[in-house]
This record gives C-alpha cells, structure tokens and sequence, in this order.
C-alpha cells in the first residue's frame, strides 16, 4: 500500500509555512486542552480526533499526502454546515486521475489547478480558500456561502480572514487558470456570486440562513451583528450629570434605519432566558422592534415564508406602508439582481464625479 503514493508529486502545490499563511487563533491554541463543549471546544475536539486518524494514515504512505475538502477544514477548526457532502472517509487531492489511489478509509479526489497548503501538526491540508474553491462545484449556493461565512466569524478564535480573503483567493485561481493556459472549473461562477451573498462577522450557521431566508424573499439584506448601546435603567447614575450606564450588544441581524432587529435562538439561549429577556426589554425601551427566530422558522417552506412575511410586517409598520414579499426566488436570481444593482450605483457614482470634474 505504500507503493501506490510513490510516485506522488504534485507540482502545482505550494507548502506554505504555517507561519506564511494567517490562522485563527482557535487553531494556534490547538492541544491547550478542553475547557466545556462549547462551539469553539467542539471544533478543538473534532480536530483532535481527526488528526489522529490523519496520522494512522499518513503513516501508512511514505510520501506526503495532502489533505482535503471536509477533512481539511477539520484540522484547521472551520465549522462546517451539516449539509456538506461526503461520508465518514478521509479525503486527499491528487493532482491528475491516474494518481488516484485506493487507501482504507481515505477517498481520493482530483484537482489539476494550483493549490495552497498549510501544515498543522505535521499534516499537511489544502488552506481554507482553497478548500472553499473546490467545494463550489460539490455544493449548492446556499451551503457555498454559509461555509465563506463561517470562515469569516466575527470570533477573533476561529475567524481566518475577512471577505477579501476568498475574494483574492477567486482572482487568484482566474489568474493562474489563464496564465497556466487551463480551464476554469464550471463552478467559478457560483463563487462570484456566492461572494455577493456573503457576510463577514457573522456568530453562526443559523444567522446566514435567516438572512438568505429574508433576501430570498425580497426583504433588504440586514446588516450583520450590529453593535448598538442602549441605556440600562437599572444602573447606578454616575458622573456630574447623572448619566446611567450603557449596555453594549450585538444583534444578529438588524435593519438599523428602521431599528428592526432579528436574533435567532439557539440552545445557548434557553440557559440564558433572564438576560436575554433584560437585554430585549432595553432594546425596546431604546425603540427597537425584536422579533427572534428558532430552527422551526427554518423546517420548511411555508415555516419560512411565514417568518419573512412576520419581518415585512415589522418593516412596515416603521416605514408607514406595506412592504410586499414574493415567493422564494433562487439564491442565483437574488444574487444576479444585487449584482446588477451595484453595477448601477458604481455607474452613478462615476457619472457623478465626472459631472463633479467639469
């Protein structure tokens, strides 16, 4: 067995050095021990786990083997939506299909373009944006932008880099193809349009499907994890004039020229019900409009229809008049017509600077 990955070589593949590349800082923190199964926690678990089944494997093969897809996003602690596919196997790039070898437990994917890779504890593994480019032709648009968000968290622990990360990395593969004379893969439109949809500085997997869940329907798209300060009533007056303290928080989703927010209640809310209930009360003492969301809001599409007409309904009550929403158009549709909308405000922006010039 360990005769079939002798001749590996990929010439295409550039190591990077685990100092050359950003990491979140979860990653940095790796093997500092477990303190709870909280979501950073579980990722540092899931990790532990997953490195120990590289190396049996690794050990196995005398030349290097690159890890991939799901497996890759597990060593480096990158949550992954539920809905990605593959089984329980672990999966490695080769470069061309006559490299393809059979291994137990391991499935042997192709990809002739240039890859970047990282090491983490002496495996190797393709880097988060490279993972994010090859998946675009495994998965749909809505599951390709929750993964690119959950690489960008607002978490400094598991954030590896903000929106211009997988930007430069979808111009960079656009570059090498044409300079390398290959084809793109047929899926670097999805990447485009996926990066439109996308968000940085979301907190959850549960935060990006409500927002597609609202665009798809024809609400704006909400701003992601705003942060506002609200006066707490309860506090102890302080300073000459006897201004109260203010509480910082950071909404889920918000549509802050209106003061309409959306937060979505996971199992971490139900253990902290009193200081969520505090937390409304004073972003509604402050004038917000609260409307919170559940996994049942996401079942199915009737459940989510509903929820989309519940926040027109909140949107129209601050704008004076009914804000109408459609039937679920495809992410695809949403996404062109953004596109297409900040075409036209970069063409008005420059037709008003040059008429600004003369």
């Amino acid at each position: 067995m360990n005769d079939h990955f002798n001749d590996y070589l990929h010439s295409d593949i550039e190591s990077l050095a685990p100092t050359s590349h950003p990491r979140s800082l979860l990653l940095k923190h790796s093997g500092e021990g477990l303190r709870g199964e909280s979501a950073a926690v579980r990722l540092l678990r899931i990790q532990a786990q997953t490195i120990a089944r590289c190396r049996a494997v690794q050990a196995r093969c005398k030349t290097q083997l690159v890890f991939a897809l799901d497996t890759a996003l597990k060593l480096l602690c990158v949550e992954t939506p539920q809905e990605l596919p593959g089984g329980d196997d672990l999966v490695v790039v080769v470069p061309t299909r006559s490299k393809r070898r059979r291994i137990a437990g391991v499935r042997c994917i192709c990809w002739n373009h240039p890859l970047h890779c990282i090491d983490v504890d002496g495996l190797r593994c393709v880097v988060p944006e490279d993972t994010w480019l090859m998946y675009a032709s495994r998965v749909d648009l809505r599951v390709l932008v929750m993964l690119g968000d959950a690489m960008t968290r607002r978490d400094a622990e598991v954030r590896w880099f903000d929106h211009s990360g997988l930007d430069q990395a979808y111009w960079r593969l656009q570059k090498e193809s044409e300079s390398s004379h290959r084809r793109l893969p047929c899926s670097n439109d999805k990447c485009r349009l996926a990066l439109t949809l996308m968000r940085e500085n979301t907190d959850s997997m549960r935060e990006t499907e409500l927002r597609l869940l609202l665009v798809s329907h024809g609400l704006p798209t909400p701003q992601v994890n705003l942060q506002v300060q609200v006066v707490d009533d309860r506090s102890i007056p302080v300073g000459p004039q006897g201004e109260k303290q203010k509480r910082t928080y950071y909404l889920d989703l918000a549509y802050p020229n209106l003061k309409v927010a959306i937060e979505y209640d996971g199992r971490q809310h139900a253990q902290n019900w009193e200081s969520d209930m505090r937390r409304r009360t004073l972003l509604e003492n402050d004038g917000w409009i609260c409307i919170n969301a559940t996994w049942q809001d996401l079942t199915n599409e009737q459940a989510r229809y509903s929820f989309a007409n519940a926040v027109a309904a909140r949107v129209s009550q601050r704008l004076g008049r009914e804000f109408k929403i459609h039937e679920c158009y495809a992410l695809e549709k949403v996404a062109k017509g953004l596109e297409r909308k900040a075409s036209q405000q970069q063409l008005k922006q420059g037709k008003a600077a040059k008429n600004g010039d003369k």
